[in-house]
């Protein structure tokens, strides 16, 4: 583990054969979007956090006034879904700064999942398109072509066809890690504008999760927050304009960011 972070145990749980999600912040902040309504929904259980010193020196104020610290949280369910599976779902309010932060902490997320036993990785982010979208596609990739597969035939999932892009962050550098390690990881990635938090993607993204790891959950409160979402849009001409100019600019450099 790097000396630059640590991870402090809350509780010990012994896993079997774990699946992990990961749903850090970035683009549209999908991926977080999916995994906190599943730990609010599902009554997830922490059992650890990741304190590093490449994560930004900041604190967050909360509307109360009291201050958080920049952390990765993990959470456990166990017994999940048809399949009695062990779930290891991280989240967490940032990621690393710059780029050997980046490398060093999904080393060590990488390590400790390892540690715990886990036989799949799912990532879960956002892909910005730089314009409006009328139905939220999932892009996808993996380490190994039997894990893309076996998703592909899944309803509304696709790969890009076009060169280019990239998966930038934890997202992308696990199932690097992962597979070094022979652990078949996936990214599911919501496709957004990539302008504004878009709980929309994050439905369609737990839809597949829905269908890969054979659970279902109450979709409701993200719907409103779609609603809430193109409200907030039709009556803030100023993001509209923001949208419009870059929706109007040549796209050549289509990247995952998170």
């Amino acid at each position: 583990m790097d000396d630059k972070t640590i991870i402090n145990q809350i509780e010990e749980v012994e896993f079997e054969n774990p699946i992990v999600l990961e749903g850090l912040p970035g683009i549209g902040f999908v991926g977080k979007i999916v995994v906190d309504q599943m730990i609010k929904q599902l009554d997830a259980t922490k059992f650890a956090e990741l304190e590093s010193d490449y994560f930004p020196p900041q604190v967050t104020v909360t509307k109360e006034g009291l201050i958080d610290y920049m952390k990765n949280e993990f959470y456990y369910l166990k017994d999940f879904g048809e399949n009695n599976l062990d779930v290891i779902i991280l989240t967490g309010n940032s990621q690393a700064t710059e780029f050997e932060g980046q490398i060093a902490l999904s080393r060590t997320l990488m390590e400790y999942f390892e540690q715990l036993g886990a036989t799949k990785i799912y990532t879960l982010g956002g892909l910005g398109t730089g314009e409006m979208i009328e139905k939220n596609r999932v892009f996808v990739a993996a380490n190994q072509k039997e894990v893309l597969d076996e998703i592909l035939e899944l309803e509304n999932t696709l790969i890009r066809k076009d060169e280019g892009g990239s998966i930038v962050g934890a997202s992308g550098l696990l199932l690097h890690f992962a597979d070094q390690k022979d652990i078949p990881a996936a990214c599911l990635m919501g496709e957004t504008p990539g302008f504004y938090i878009d709980p929309s993607a994050a439905i369609e993204v737990l839809k597949v999760l829905f269908e890969i790891l054979k659970f279902d959950m109450d979709l409701d409160e993200l719907n409103e927050k779609v609603e809430d979402t193109l409200k907030r849009l039709s009556l803030n001409p100023q993001l509209n304009q923001m949208v419009e100019q870059q929706v109007s600019k040549p796209n050549d450099d289509l990247r995952y960011i998170g």
